[in-house]
């Protein structure tokens, strides 16, 4: 075999041209479907960067932003935005949840300058979470620690919890923030923790992720008089929750129809003449919370999708062209190969040779297809994904991850065949 190598180097050498031309092509076709790929990966296959996802299951099908307010929802009447009032009654009166969280459907602007400080407020995303968010997930603090029950009880001290992403790279890493006293929109909070790398939140979108954490009951301090935690049909919320282990999910989406029925009869009084009428067609449903509200994935969905339609055609016509490529090569070796038949090579052995070439050929232009997929990446984050302003970034990580790098010797082992 190593003979067969040094054979291979040497005919690759002794055609520069067909070399160079074979591995860019390899290198744009592996590049263009791997880069594509990725984001396919971060955006629809990817669950949340947490403990056990498949336990997830998130209380409502549709995506819906950023506050609905009433007893009725949609044409439909299919609710998937909640108000804090029939969270708390979902979480009281469902034993099929460990865990049941809540977030804001949108986020909230918050200026935040440390405590003391003279300098202007920077302006940063925040989102009101429950006191069991992080613990619905299993996420645990980088540094400090994170919000609980506790600390999402009316009258407890305001406290925040800061993203890893903007930690790093607005702050410096600076860990003195943990613990420190911080003025966000004008009142004292204390920024308890820091959450772990790679954790964006539950709702991943192309813009406005969250910076900074905050207790959902710190709503009536932060808007006042706009708060709409104490109305009962103020639905700003997402809920996601994790089920026991053997809980059937039809059981369970059954069982929360039923309560959010007798939930909505106890406010009959309250609704208004249209939505006395209609209140008893609103229903529910449950999808797999394990990717989290998202929203990125129904927004980006059918573009990524053409797209990687398009870049395997791309790869695909490579593939034509360069076997092309080696069967006039092929063609052109002819008399070399009658020779080597006539000093007596088997089959066996002029096969193992070509395909050596090929094989060599096919993994240079698969490393060097890395190159151009974590860069094919980032000018696709660039161009296609809504980024604007310091405030704005993609939760997404341009570079290629294991399972995409598996994904590429896939795409490489399937080239030598159609060299041949």
């Amino acid at each position: 075999m190593l003979t067969d190598l040094r054979e291979a180097l040497r005919q690759l050498r002794k055609a520069p041209g067909i070399t160079t031309t074979a591995v860019i092509t390899l290198a744009l076709g592996i590049g263009a479907t791997t880069a594509i790929f990725t984001l396919v990966h971060q955006v629809m296959l990817k669950s949340l960067p947490v403990t056990k996802p498949d336990e997830l299951w998130r209380i409502g099908d549709k995506l819906r932003c950023c506050n609905w307010g009433g007893y009725t929802q949609g044409d439909d009447g299919d609710f998937s935005l909640f108000s804090w009032e029939a969270y708390k009654n979902f979480r009281a009166h469902t034993p099929e949840f460990t865990d049941l969280a809540a977030l804001q459907a949108g986020n909230a602007p918050l200026g935040v300058r440390r405590a003391g400080s003279n300098v202007q407020a920077d302006t940063r995303n925040g989102q009101f979470v429950s006191g069991s968010f992080f613990r619905t997930f299993g996420v645990h603090a980088w540094i400090g620690r994170l919000m609980t029950d506790a600390d999402d009880q009316e009258g407890a001290p305001p406290v925040a919890v800061m993203s890893y992403h903007i930690w790093k790279e607005k702050y410096a890493s600076d860990p003195s923030m943990v613990g420190a006293s911080y003025l966000i929109n004008g009142h004292p909070f204390t920024l308890i923790g820091v959450a772990v790398p790679g954790f964006y939140g539950a709702k991943l979108a192309g813009w406005g992720m969250p910076d900074f954490w905050i207790p959902l009951t710190t709503e009536l301090l932060i808007d006042g008089e706009t708060a709409r935690l104490k109305r009962p049909n103020g639905n700003f919320l997402d809920l996601i929750g994790r089920v026991r282990p053997g809980v059937n999910p039809k059981s369970l989406e059954a069982e929360l129809k039923v309560e959010f029925h007798d939930w909505l009869a106890s406010h009959v009084p309250d609704m208004e003449p249209g939505e006395k009428q209609l209140w008893q067609q609103q229903t529910l449903h449950i999808i797999p919370g394990g990717a989290g509200v998202a929203a990125m994935r129904d927004q980006y969905e059918d573009g990524l999708k053409l797209l990687l339609i398009a870049a395997g055609c791309v790869l695909l016509v490579a593939c034509a062209n360069l076997a092309n490529l080696m069967l006039a090569r092929g063609l052109k070796d002819r008399a070399q190969t009658s020779l080597r038949v006539a000093l007596g090579a088997s089959r066996g052995r002029l096969i193992r040779k070509v395909l050596v070439e090929s094989v060599l050929l096919a993994m240079t232009g698969a490393v060097l297809g890395i190159g151009v997929a974590y860069a094919g990446t980032r000018l696709i984050l660039s161009l296609a994904f809504q980024i604007g302003g310091p405030n704005n970034y993609v939760p997404i990580e341009a570079t290629p991850s294991w399972p995409v790098l598996l994904f590429t010797p896939c795409l490489k082992t399937g080239d030598p065949a159609l060299l041949q």
